[in-house]
C-alpha cells in the first residue's frame, strides 16, 4: 500500500546553508533509491517534508527523521493511505531571500499534490505558498 506523511519541523540553529544543501542532496539520493517520492523545501530555518511511498519504508524513514537532531519541533500534519497514483519522483528545494520561487516552480510543487484528497490538497497547497512565495 502506498503512503504519505507530512511534516514541518525547525531546523537547529547550527545549522548552515552548505549543511542543508548537502542535506537536499543526500535525501534526493536516498529517496530515489528507495522509491520514496515527494517534496523537501527549506526556508527560513523550516523544513517542510512530504514523503510517498511503500507504507512500511515511509514509516521507517519518518522515524530515522524524526530522531535527527538537526531539526525539532517536528509537527506531522498528514498521514494517510494513498490510492491515486504516485508521485512523479522526489523534488528538493533551498528558498532564500535571494533566491524567492516563481510562480512556475510553485505549479510544478503543486502538482504533487494531486495524489491527495481535494481537502488534502488545500491545507498543502496553503503550506507550499508559505515556504515559496
Amino acid at each position: 500500500m502506498r503512503y504519505a506523511i507530512s511534516y514541518v519541523s525547525t531546523a537547529n540553529k547550527d545549522l548552515t546553508d552548505p549543511e542543508v544543501t548537502n542535506i537536499m542532496k543526500r535525501t534526493m539520493k536516498f529517496n530515489r533509491n528507495h522509491d520514496i517520492s515527494g517534496i523537501l523545501l527549506y526556508n527560513e530555518n523550516n523544513f517542510f517534508q512530504l514523503l510517498e511511498g511503500e507504507k512500511q519504508t515511509v514509516l521507517e524513514l519518518y522515524k530515522i527523521i524524526s530522531e535527527d537532531s538537526r531539526h525539532y519541533d517536528i509537527i506531522k500534519f498528514l498521514e494517510k493511505p494513498i490510492f491515486n497514483t504516485p508521485f512523479d519522483g522526489y523534488l528538493t528545494e533551498f528558498i532564500t531571500d535571494i533566491k524567492r520561487c516563481d510562480e512556475s516552480t510553485l505549479e510544478k510543487y503543486q502538482h504533487y499534490l494531486k495524489v491527495l484528497n481535494p481537502g488534502s490538497q488545500k491545507s498543502m497547497k496553503r503550506v507550499l505558498e508559505v515556504m515559496m512565495v
